[in-house]
């Protein structure tokens, strides 16, 4: 009966631990495209302005590497707009293994907001996307 229970416990811990591992932010994620793809808002340096930085890394060079969208959203949840990535307006860029920068977005002073940013490559015929939640930054 001990060797029962001592069993059990030790299962017990053992899932416990994994399970906090993954809450952690550990990711169980593999992309033949994409290594790197992080995101973050933070307050501009103009009124109503938020700068969202990114980064993006891929594995092998192709075309495009960086972001492929960006889903501005007031701090209560409300939508307000979607920026396209695109090699025009240097959220894309083509034939590199990374790609980061920022881009600011105009919107109203004192106004919160985060974004949905959706980082992108594409190797031969390999695609690959992620897209994360920034934190919450106030516009200046």
């Amino acid at each position: 009966m001990k060797k029962l229970i001592s069993s059990l416990l030790v299962c017990l811990m053992v899932f416990s631990c994994c399970g906090s591992a993954l809450a952690a932010g550990i990711e169980p994620y593999a992309s033949i495209t994409l290594r790197t793809a992080q995101a973050a808002a933070s307050t501009g340096v103009n009124s109503g302005e938020i700068k969202i930085s990114y980064q993006a890394r891929t594995n092998k060079a192709g075309s495009p590497v960086g972001v492929s969208s960006i889903a501005i959203y007031k701090s209560d949840g409300t939508y307000v707009t979607t920026i396209k990535g695109s090699t025009s307006n240097g959220l894309m860029a083509n034939g590199t293994l990374s790609k980061s920068g920022s881009y600011t977005y105009r919107g109203s002073s004192g106004t919160s907001y985060y974004a949905k940013v959706t980082i992108a490559a594409t190797a031969g015929s390999e695609y690959d996307s992620r897209t994360i939640t920034t934190n919450v930054a106030r516009a200046k």
